[in-house]
């Protein structure tokens, strides 16, 4: 056989052993035989943390629990007995105080109740184990490696060359892709299940929008500081001065940079020109006719004789 065959061929054998590699990672598994509750649908969106958050947005909706800001307090004290899931007697039996958020669905996500969730969908066909997901990524390289043992043999029989040096090194590139990328957690089934599960209008209900999106917590920009100062304070044109804030301030208020000057309106500044000078005008006609300046039976003005 010659180089370029062999290249040619092993090129073939390559895509091939790749295409297997892909296929032999997915888990076929089994389509599950009723309806997924919304805490299954988030495990499977998420893990145990999402399935926690879904227990928990069931308990604030029923009004068993509030979430304000990153604490989280039972209404009207636990009572894990009124629960409606195991996950929602963990949570309420960790409510006996007001917890932090992530630590109450650490405590939650880590529960025997959401292993107990897990387990069953692994026994369901839904999800692949750890150990599964190792078995399929050693299953991924096997066609690889039977292509990468015909290379070897080719180079032991017939001397090393270029083509055979190169195609072993592309075999085990591909290997090493193929092993970057983990196997998927959910099986075919599952993965369809969860979208047939997502799919459709928006949800109403919290617990069934957690599901999907998780829980919504507040920024680090939503959540308001606290004061540094107090709220009343005495200001003397220059100065604030809070009340019960020891000491003097030391900062200023900002001087303006010109100041500010009123003016008139052009229009109303000519009319007041005209209204002065009509007064004077009219006060030295007065002062003629008062005063007798001539005959006052005639007076000109302007031209005109009265």
């Amino acid at each position: 056989m010659s180089d370029t065959v062999f290249a040619l061929a092993y090129g073939a054998c390559l895509l091939l052993a790749v295409a297997a590699g892909l296929w032999l990672k997915r888990v076929t598994g089994t389509p599950p035989a009723r309806r997924l509750s919304f805490e299954e649908i988030g495990y499977l969106g998420g893990g145990p943390v999402r399935a926690a958050e879904v227990a928990l947005a069931g308990l604030v909706a029923d009004n068993r629990a509030r979430v304000s800001a990153a604490a989280v307090t039972a209404v009207g004290g636990p009572d894990p007995g009124t629960a409606t899931t195991p996950l929602q007697r963990v949570l309420l039996t960790a409510l006996a105080r007001p917890r932090d958020l992530d630590a109450l669905l650490a405590v939650a996500a880590t529960s025997a109740p959401a292993r107990n969730l897990g387990r069953g969908l692994v026994a369901a066909g839904l999800l692949v184990p750890p150990r599964g997901r190792l078995r399929r990524a050693l299953l991924a390289v096997l066609p690889l490696a039977v292509v990468a043992t015909t290379g070897l043999v080719r180079l032991v029989l017939a001397g090393a060359d270029a083509w055979g040096v190169a195609g072993l090194a592309v075999t085990g590139a591909l290997a090493v892709v193929l092993l970057l990328g983990p196997p998927p957690v959910l099986t075919r089934q599952g993965a369809l299940a969860h979208e047939r599960a997502t799919a459709g209008l928006a949800p109403v209900d919290p617990a069934e929008v957690t599901a999907r999106h998780g829980f919504a917590r507040p920024s680090a920009s939503e959540r308001r500081p606290e004061p540094a100062r107090a709220d009343t304070a005495v200001f003397d044109g220059e100065r604030v001065e809070p009340i019960d804030f020891p000491g003097t301030s030391q900062e200023p208020l900002p001087r303006r940079r010109r100041a500010v000057v009123i003016e008139p309106r052009r229009w109303q500044r000519r009319n007041g020109w005209l209204v002065a000078g009509g007064w004077f005008a009219g006060g030295w006609l007065a002062a003629e006719l008062l005063e007798g300046g001539g005959d006052g039976d005639h007076v000109d003005f302007g031209g005109f004789e009265v």
